[in-house]
């Protein structure tokens, strides 16, 4: 029998939680749907995700004396904590936030044991990567297409935990604040420069989590640069429009200098590499490789190249 598949765009929104992973804490973007599908590093329905927070996997919490990572942004020890959420309560919430997203609640999503078994046969575990969008114009649905990441923010006297996104065409917003804020690429790069947009500091520091509640941080275990996450903004704003990120650029520079290993294209393999930010250089090579060749090529070039 012919095989056939096609592609569905199922709306949604995202809300802060926690992946307790080997005992170690990690701040996500819970996706989810208005299929009442979740992705929690895993998409699962309704009874898939009461499973995730009741064996902790997903949770509201850390407790006081862990650490918890913040995806390229850094790690920090919990000090003190307010949470809003119990394991039940969280998942009360998750629920209400797809009722909010599909009032009449239906067409509600339920894998099937054939389903479910299948996929487990296959070794396949579906975390689709969400597509951030605004609607430009409810005529004939026009939307734009942004993306982002996380980083502290000062907001009004207080510090938050703030998602930014930027758009392709140069909106910005900033959400996980107690109103989502928008503005302009140009007033986000002052922003960065000013202090409202930080990655450190040298105490601890209370920290507001939309939606999760609050936290004092200890200074951090590790932390990405402020001038690093600017770079990657910008990045993100030229991928949105087409352009070659800094990443791009440089792996092109690398495989130049590879068929070319004269001093000149090596030079310009170096200006390319310091433009990569600093937190994304580990992905110019493999998963085992990293940025080693590159960093070999420009800093220690009497080594030989492992093949």
């Amino acid at each position: 029998m012919k095989t056939i598949r096609r592609s569905k765009i199922v709306e949604g929104t995202t809300i802060p939680g926690m992946i307790c992973n080997g005992g170690q804490y990690f701040y996500i973007d819970v996706d989810i749907y208005d299929d009442g599908m979740t992705n929690c590093w895993e998409l699962v329905d309704l009874k898939g995700l009461k499973n995730k927070i009741d064996s902790n996997w997903l949770t509201p919490v850390v407790p006081v004396g862990q650490n918890l990572s913040i995806h390229g942004l850094g790690a920090f020890q919990v000090k003190e904590a307010n949470w809003r959420f119990n394991q039940e309560s969280y998942y009360e919430h998750i629920e209400q936030t797809i009722r909010l997203l599909n009032p009449e609640f239906v067409n509600i999503y339920e894998i099937s044991e054939r389903e479910q078994k299948q996929w487990e046969a296959r070794r396949v575990a579906h975390s689709p990567r969400p597509t951030d969008f605004y609607v430009k114009s409810e005529l004939f649905y026009q939307t734009v297409e942004g993306d982002g990441f996380n980083i502290f923010m000062k907001y009004e006297g207080a510090n938050y935990l703030v998602h930014l996104n930027v758009y392709q065409d140069g909106q910005v917003m900033i959400y996980n604040l107690p109103q989502d804020v928008q503005c302009h690429l140009d007033e986000a790069n002052v922003w960065f420069q000013d202090g409202t947009l930080f990655t450190t500091f040298d105490r601890e520091l209370p920290i507001r989590m939309a939606g999760l509640g609050e936290v004092t941080l200890s200074e951090p275990l590790y932390a990405a640069e402020i001038e690093e996450k600017h770079k990657e903004f910008m990045d993100l704003h030229k991928k949105l429009n087409g352009e070659k990120t800094a990443l791009e650029e440089c792996r092109d520079a690398y495989y130049l200098y590879l068929e070319n290993p004269i001093e000149f294209y090596r030079e310009k393999l170096r200006e390319k590499y310091e433009r990569v930010p600093e937190h994304e250089r580990m992905y110019l090579g493999d998963m085992d490789t990293k940025d080693w060749d590159y960093q070999r090529i420009l800093y220690r070039p009497d080594e030989k190249r492992e093949v």
